[in-house]
C-alpha cells in the first residue's frame, strides 16, 4: 500500500514487544523442593517467530564462545557409585536484522549456563542464551499477565466504589438500613457479599437514589 508507513528496526523491535508482551511459565524445571517454573524455549522461539515474521525482522546468533567449563564429580552414597556432571556457560551474541534493509541491525549480548550428564551442556547453555537475549530484546514479561492483576485490581476497586456509595446512602437513611439488614439477614453493612453489594447498587441507582 502506498500509504502504508514504513517502520525503521527500533519501531520494529517496540512493535514485536508490545505484540508478545507476556509469556507465562508453563514449563516445570527440576523436581521435587529444586524445582522451579520457566518459560520454555519453544513458547520464546514461536511466539517471537510469527512477531518477526510480522514486522519483517530476523534474529541470528552470530556469535558464540564458551567462557567457562567445568566438571563437578559426586558419588551416590547409597551406591558409591560416582557421576559427573559438565557445566558450560555461554557468550551469545544475537543480531536482530531489519529484512526491509538488511544494512539496519542491532546485536543483543546473552550469556546461557548448560547442565548435563553428557556432552550436551554447551547446546543447553546455547538455548538458554539465546532465549534470555530473545526476552530482553523483545522486553517480554514472563510470569502471570500483567492485564490480568491489573483488571483484577481495578475490579476490586469498583466494588469498594459500589460498596461506599451502598453503604453512605442507607447510614443517611436508617429505616432503610434496617430493612436491607434484615432482608439479608445481617446484622452490619460491613457483612454485605459482593453480589447483594452489587444487587443493591444497582437496584438505588435504577431508582435515582446514588
Amino acid at each position: 500500500m502506498e500509504n502504508e508507513i514504513k517502520l525503521n528496526l527500533f519501531e520494529k523491535i517496540q512493535a514485536i514487544g508490545d505484540e508478545i508482551r507476556n509469556l507465562e511459565k508453563g514449563l516445570t524445571v527440576g523436581s521435587g523442593n529444586y524445582s522451579y517454573k520457566a518459560v520454555g524455549d519453544l513458547d520464546v522461539t514461536l511466539a517471537v517467530k510469527d512477531a518477526e515474521k510480522k514486522y519483517k525482522v530476523v534474529s541470528i546468533p552470530i556469535k558464540q564462545d564458551l567462557i567457562n567449563s567445568e566438571v563437578i564429580k559426586s558419588i551416590d552414597k547409597s551406591s558409591g557409585k560416582e557421576s559427573l556432571k559438565f557445566i558450560d556457560t555461554v557468550k551469545m551474541t544475537l543480531r536482530i536484522v531489519d529484512l526491509e534493509d538488511v544494512n539496519q541491525y542491532i546485536d543483543i549480548e546473552s550469556f546461557g549456563k548448560g547442565i548435563d550428564s553428557g556432552d550436551k551442556g554447551f547446546g543447553k547453555a546455547s538455548t538458554y542464551a539465546r532465549k534470555y537475549a530473545l526476552l530482553n530484546a523483545y522486553k517480554i514479561a514472563t510470569g502471570e499477565d500483567p492485564d490480568k492483576n491489573k483488571s483484577e485490581t481495578i475490579e476490586q476497586a469498583t466494588v469498594d466504589e459500589k460498596k461506599d456509595a451502598v453503604t453512605n446512602y442507607l447510614l443517611q437513611n436508617q429505616k432503610i438500613k434496617e430493612q436491607v439488614l434484615q432482608h439479608f439477614n445481617i446484622g452490619s453493612t460491613d457483612d454485605f457479599t459482593t453480589d447483594q453489594v452489587s444487587m443493591l447498587h444497582e437496584k438505588f441507582t435504577k431508582e435515582g437514589r446514588l
